[in-house]
């Protein structure tokens, strides 16, 4: 999947992979880099959206009954 950095004016591969947004890295190592899921980059990526990022955060305003607003 290298054709697709001829149209870009730089690679934007070391961006999707900072530490800071695990959804994208994992997304990244998976559909960019084609690593399989039992690569050991691509678990840690997966395990890391559920504790930094966007996930958490989101997750952390869920009611105790599993909704956001009321049901």
């Amino acid at each position: 999947m290298s054709d697709w950095k001829t149209f870009l004016r730089a690679d934007p591969t070391c961006w999707l992979l900072e530490e800071d947004n695990p959804s994208v890295r994992y997304f990244t190592l998976i559909d960019i880099l084609e690593k399989p899921e039992n690569d050991p980059e691509v678990i840690r990526a997966k395990m890391e959206i559920m504790e930094k990022g966007v996930v958490p955060e989101i997750l952390a305003k869920q009611k105790n009954k599993g909704f956001w607003e009321a049901p």
